[in-house]
Order: structure tokens, then sequence, then C-alpha cells
């Protein structure tokens, strides 16, 4: 799958790029609002990105000598040029510049789909890194979707031996990063998200929380009120930047969804999500597996977690299954001790009862994840209709909690 950054600074012009996009094929796309000079001074960050496609209403607007810049200094970077008028000229002055293909303004979605094409069967050769986005959400407070998610990005790198990336979220009190590891976070995501314009590869990394060599944590705010400070562009360039460099990307998200989320969602290869047998899960889990089918997220791309769950839950169980229409991915115990430790001590459960039922099954779950990956290289979803998607992002944002 190849990550793409779109470039322009005509707003109603970059969403319909990135719509077209989403019709050709499944890829990873980020936007940046502006014009090529915008990237000089974001360094090795590019080096994320396999396609860089250049909007400009002329070729004097496409700026073609910082476009050389950016094509010398990224040797793997393909560009894309869009322009009104390509004439002979045009194409010349593009070739020179290092530009691999120009299109003209409307595009023409067969012709766009086969440059992309070409720019995948490159990196197809290339052998490049195949990332794969999990994310963990609820509709409830309290029902584990932090601890699942820290236990299972730390389980897939020490067992699994991958290299993961959990990013945390959570916009109400982030705490991902101290179920795993005693270590301070050097920084959060809204200050990360405060200094993104100076990201490089050097600054990206002194920012991450470093478990392990293969283990590394981007923390959450921390504070519902810094929360606001984490702007979806920004953080659209961060997952951007970030996800290319890991095996596994574990996002938690929590319970809200809003503009953030959806844009982590729309990101992930898996969604799983993370309710307890009790009745009070089996309508607000309907209504979240509602909102998430409204948004264009199918069913095979989401997995049923059954957290905390005792025998007496079966009644609760079978109306969720029924309910849902979902058998669980995988479920875990309740066992308040060896969870209540682990928390207490700031570390994995692998750590702390390595045999117990919770890690087993956590265990299971990592192993699960890794070997259904094939399962989200699929994931080329009919976004054609996601109009209603992008209208929720950018207004009403309920939090599931409420329901």
């Amino acid at each position: 799958m190849i990550n793409i950054l779109t470039l322009s600074e005509d707003g109603t012009r970059l969403a319909q790029i990135m719509r077209l996009i989403s019709e050709c094929g499944n890829y990873r796309t980020t936007r940046a609002s502006g014009n090529p000079s915008l990237l000089i001074e974001r360094g090795d960050s590019l080096d994320a990105f396999d396609v860089l496609i250049v909007d400009a209403a002329s070729i004097d607007q496409a700026q073609l000598p910082v476009i050389t810049q950016l094509c010398d200094r990224h040797s793997r970077l393909t560009c894309i040029l869009l322009v009104p008028e390509t004439s002979e000229q045009t194409l010349i002055a593009a070739m020179r510049a290092g530009i691999r293909d120009v299109l003209g303004w409307p595009l023409e979605k067969r012709t766009f789909a086969e440059a992309l094409l070409r720019v995948e069967a490159q990196r197809t050769q290339r052998g490049a890194r195949e990332t794969q986005v999990v994310s963990f959400i609820s509709c409830k407070g309290g029902a584990g979707t932090s601890f699942i998610a820290s236990n299972v990005a730390h389980t897939i790198a020490t067992l699994q031996q991958k290299r993961v990336l959990l990013i945390d979220l959570d916009q109400l009190f982030g705490d991902a990063a101290f179920l795993v590891t005693d270590q301070t976070p050097p920084t959060t995501l809204p200050q990360m998200c405060s200094q993104v314009a100076r990201m490089d590869a050097a600054f990206f990394d002194a920012c991450l929380t470093h478990v392990s060599d293969n283990f590394h944590i981007l923390a959450g705010a921390g504070d519902p009120t810094k929360a606001v400070e984490i702007k979806e562009e920004r953080l659209e360039w961060i997952l951007g930047v970030a996800v290319p460099r890991y095996d596994f990307v574990i996002c938690d998200i929590g319970q809200c969804i809003n503009q953030l989320s959806i844009l982590t969602l729309d990101r992930s290869d898996q969604i799983h999500l993370v309710l307890q047998a009790s009745m009070p899960h089996v309508r607000a889990g309907r209504r979240l597996q509602e909102i998430l089918l409204s948004l264009g997220y199918p069913t095979d791309q989401m997995r049923l977690l059954l957290n905390r769950y005792a025998r007496h839950g079966e009644r609760a169980r079978a109306a969720l299954e029924e309910v849902l229409g979902m058998r669980p991915f995988q479920v875990i115990p309740e066992d308040t001790k060896v969870v209540s430790d682990a928390m207490d001590q700031g570390l994995p459960v692998i750590k702390t009862a390595r045999s117990s039922g919770v890690s087993r099954n956590l265990q299971t779950l990592a192993e699960n994840i890794v070997c259904r990956t094939s399962i989200g290289s699929g994931r080329a979803r009919a976004r054609s209709d996601s109009l209603f998607a992008r209208m929720l992002g950018r207004g009403a944002t309920p939090k599931l909690e409420a329901l």
C-alpha cells in the first residue's frame, strides 16, 4: 500500500483529489494545504511518503525549482503534477524538475488510477514495509480499551518481534503509556501537534517513549483541556509520517467519535470494539456499530472483543452476539486482582502474571491480529458514499459514553 501526500492551496480541489484517490484504490493519504515550499522545512519526514501530488493553478505556481529540491533530497518520492494546462512546454519543464506524471484538470479517473498503480508496482518491487493500523474503541468508560490496546501492543512487539507504535488518542485522561512502562513520556500528542512544522525523523523519535528497541509510545493528552489543541490536519501529518516506520500501529481511541477518531479509523485495517457482557453494553454497543457502519466501515473490518467476561454474563453475551450479529474475536476473562496488580505496577500483564487467563488470552489476541493482517489488506471501502462521514466529522460529534 502506497503512502500519498497531496498538496494544494485550493481546499475544494484538495477534497476532490482525496475523494478520487479513495475511488482509485486502497491507499493511505495525507493532505497538506499550501505550496511546495511548505515542505522544504519538513526535512526527512517526507521519506515516509511514496507519492507527492502537487495541485497548482499554473506551471509557475507549481514552484518547479522547489519540487526539484524535494525530488533530489528524497529519491524514492514520486511526484505527480496536476495543472489545468498540459502543453509540450509544460511537460518538458516538469520532466526537468523530476516530476513523473503531469495530469490535466479536471482529473480523469482512469489516467489518475494508472499513474498510482505504476508507483505501487515500483514500491512492491522494492519490498517496502506493509504497515497494519489497528484501532481499539469502546462505547463506555471503564471497558478496558486502554488496558487491552497497550498490552496487545507490548505483546506484539515482545513475542511477535514486530516494530510497534502505540498512539494514545483517548482525549479524556490518556494514560495508556503508564500501563506498560514507568517512564515519563518526553512529550504528548498535543505538544507534538503544536510543533509539527519542525518535524523531522530525529524530532519525531525524540517525542516518543522508547519502551524497547521495537516498541514505542506516543503519549496521550492526559488532560481533556489539552486535547482540544490536537488539530485534524496536524494529526493527519503525524499519522502520515509515523505509520510507514512500523509493522503495526496500535491506536487507543477511547470512546469518543469526532474528527480525530474518524481520521484514525479511516486509516485503520482492523477496528476492535471493546465491550463487556452486560445489558448496558448491548444497547450502547449496537449504537456504536450503527455509527461505524454509517461512516462507511464494513462489518468484516470490525472485531468484537469481550472483556472482563465471567460465566454469569452468558445471557448478556448471547444478547450482544445476537444484536451485533458478531461472535467475539477474543474473550478476555474477568480477573480483577491480576489486572489491578499490573496497572498498579505500571507493567504489562505478561510480566506480572504471564500464566494468568488474562495474559494468555491477550497473547492469543496479539497472535490473531498478526496472523490475520491479510484480512486488513482488503480494506478498500466504498468511500463514494462517505459524504455523511465527512459531514458528521465536521459537525456533530456524539460522545458514546452518553448513549
